[in-house]
Parts: structure tokens; sequence; C-alpha cells
């Protein structure tokens, strides 16, 4: 671990401060105010526990790197003679708040460590974890010992409520995100069945049914798959959370790889006239071929979703000395300039057509979510005559 600051635990004042100065620290790195909360809580909650028994421990926070993946942590230490035991209440509160809790006795010292994952488009690097460290080294004042103690109860008092606050929203929130992510595994065995029985059935009643037979199971089998590709963004929002949604990186050619793709986009929108325009020299990029036709295919089944039917959607590309740019471009019912920047949050969607369209506004919190992890940028413009162009960018694979 690249420690960035380090507190002293003697007394309840330091309580406050180490609340604070994780707050601090987690602040640096962008994180959002719950995950600030959560964590500034966790190692508030050990520090009480390990107050009570000594005035010999201390607070060390830093960024723990595990391959590409950076963790903010806490380590709360302390002189392995002073009994604490896991069992004790704010040890076993904080290890419901956070993702990654240890306690180890060593043979000088023991350590309680808290942690929580730092999301990958955050684009945390070695250099900014430097940079902290720097910062809090250059700037952090001493702790003011005699105004935080005519504070203590008031900051106290505060402090109680606002952990039973922040313990039934993460109750909730907890039991929220294990429902969906329980509920999507255990749909998705059962419909892989039913996917496979309904592909039998549509290919039998070719020859062994009535057209009104065919009809209804081509129904029955867009349906499906209409669920199963619910199903799956669930899965995907639940991966991209907790930063475990792989990627099988592989450097293409843009070109080729679109030449691929067009089929799958005709056959996806048949209603509409689709075209795509290639970039004018080769271009190669470094990316999960399945994650960008993800990207792909919700782009464009957005357009075709938000557009009348034998209406155009074209698909541009262009490229500069560090980046590949692709366009999706419709001639639909446009969006409002001030939800431009919404339009990516998760379960977000305009008032004005959420009673018009069907959908949950997961598929664009994925689709950026799959290009920040691939270190590229993504937007959306109002054209001026009509409809929208949705933007996304890839860096270049240089050789």
């Amino acid at each position: 671990m690249t420690e960035i600051t380090r507190v002293s635990l003697e007394n309840e004042m330091d309580i406050v401060v180490a609340h604070k100065r994780m707050i601090g620290v987690a602040q640096f790195f962008y994180l959002t105010l719950s995950t600030q909360s959560t964590i500034a809580t966790a190692v508030a909650e050990v520090s009480r526990v390990v107050i009570d028994k000594t005035d010999q421990g201390w607070l060390s926070i830093g960024i723990e790197k595990t391959g590409d993946k950076f963790s903010l942590i806490g380590q709360i230490a302390f002189p392995s003679q002073v009994e604490v035991r896991s069992s004790e209440e704010g040890l076993k509160y904080a290890q419901l708040l956070v993702p990654e809790f240890k306690f180890d006795k060593q043979k000088d010292a023991s350590i309680v460590q808290v942690g929580i994952g730092i999301p990958r488009s955050l684009k945390v690097s070695d250099t900014r974890v430097n940079e902290a460290a720097e910062f809090f080294r250059v700037t952090q004042p001493t702790p003011p010992y005699e105004k935080l103690k005519l504070r203590n109860n008031l900051l106290n008092q505060q402090a109680i409520e606002k952990d039973e606050e922040l313990k039934h929203s993460r109750i909730l929130d907890e039991k929220k995100n294990e429902f969906i992510s329980v509920a999507s595994h255990e749909l998705k065995t059962p419909l892989t069945s039913i996917m496979a029985f309904t592909k039998l059935a549509v290919a039998a009643s070719q020859t062994e049914a009535t057209p009104k037979i065919q009809h209804y199971l081509d129904k029955i089998d867009h349906q499906v798959f209409k669920l199963h590709q619910l199903i799956q963004q669930l899965l995907d929002i639940s991966k991209i959370e907790s930063g475990k949604l792989d990627y099988n990186m592989q450097r293409q050619d843009w070109n080729g790889y679109m030449v691929d793709m067009m089929p799958i986009l005709e056959h996806l929108v048949p209603s509409h006239k689709l075209s795509w325009q290639p970039c004018t020299a080769a271009v190669l990029v470094s990316m999960d071929i399945l994650r960008i036709e993800q990207v792909l295919t919700n782009l464009v089944g957005n357009a075709a979703k938000y557009s009348n039917p034998d209406t155009a959607i074209a698909i541009q590309c262009s490229s500069d000395e560090d980046n590949l740019t692709v366009c999706v471009h419709d001639e639909g019912i446009g969006i409002s300039p001030q939800n431009l920047d919404r339009l990516f949050d998760k379960y977000f969607r305009e008032e004005a057509v959420a009673d018009k369209y069907s959908g949950f506004g997961m598929g664009l919190y994925i689709t950026s979510g799959i290009v920040r992890e691939h270190k590229g940028a993504i937007w959306a413009e109002k054209n001026k005559e009509a409809g929208s162009s949705f933007y996304f960018t890839l860096p270049l694979s240089k050789v």
C-alpha cells in the first residue's frame, strides 16, 4: 500500500480527524459522496473501538494496487497486546459497510484494514497516487484540537444521526443490489432453456405448423430475446458497479471490424436505412470486440427506437493522431438540450418519451461504462435539423 496520510489515534477528538481525513482523501480521487461517507464511517467505527482500548493506535490512509485495480484503504493499527476482538460492535458494523475488510494479528501490532475499490472510470494511476501523497504532506494542517473539543458534542450527535441514516440506506441498497444480482442469475438459467426450445419450435414450424402458429412462435421468440437482453443488462450493471466486467482486449482494424458488424446491425434495424462511412485510412484500435459490439447495437438500436421507420441511420467514422471517433446519426425525435448531460446516468429517461417508449434507462449507462473502460469518451448532441448524434472515441493502438 502507498501511504498518503497518517493520523494518530489517542483520544475521541482523533475519531473526527480520522473521519475528515478519509473524506478528504476520497474527495481527492473523486469518489461519490456515498462512497466517501461509507468508508469514512467504517474508519471512524474501527478507530472508536481502538481508542476505547488504547491511546497508542494510528490510522494510515493509502492506495493499494492489485493488478490494474486500485482500492482506497484505511489501516488502523495498535499494539498486539491490546485485546480487541473481531466480535466488537464497531468492527462488525465496519465490516458490513465496506467490501474489503481484514483483521490481522501480527507479532508487533494488530491491524484492521478497511477498503473500497475505486472504479476504473476515475482513471487512477500511480502518478495520481503520488500527487495525493505530496498534496496531503504539504497542505494538511495540524489537527485543531481546541476547536474540535468545543464542537465535539455537536459533531458526535450529528455523526450518530448520520451513521443511522447511512446504515439504513446501506442496508436497503445492499438488499436491492443483492436481489437484482440473484434474480438475474436465477432467471437466466431457465430463460436459456426457453430460448433454445423456442428456436427449435420456430425451425420446426416452417414445415410442421400453420402460418398462424408460425406467427405466434415468432412473437414468442422476439419477446424471449427482449427478456434475455433485459436480464443481461441487469447483470452488466451489477458487474460495472463492482468493477468485475471482464474485457478481452484485442488489436483490430476498425474498417474490417465494421464490415463484419454491418450485417448484424442491419438485421437489428431492418425497418431503417442503415449506412456506414468507413475511415479514410486504416485504423487500429485495442478493444474487446464483443463489448464494442454491445456499444454499437445499443446506439443503433436506440436510434431506430426513437425514429420513424424508413428514416436514415448513419454510422460515420473519423480519426486523428490519437483517437478513433464513431458517430451514430439519426433523424428521430431528438434530445432536450437540458438532458444531454444526464443521458448516460443509470435509469435516466426523459419524461417526454418515458410514456411513449418502453425501456429502463440501462443501455446508455452500460454503453458509457464500456467506452470509459476502453479509455474513451462518449457524448451526445442534438442535430440542428432533426434527430440526434451519439459519439464515442477509442484510443488508437500505436505500433
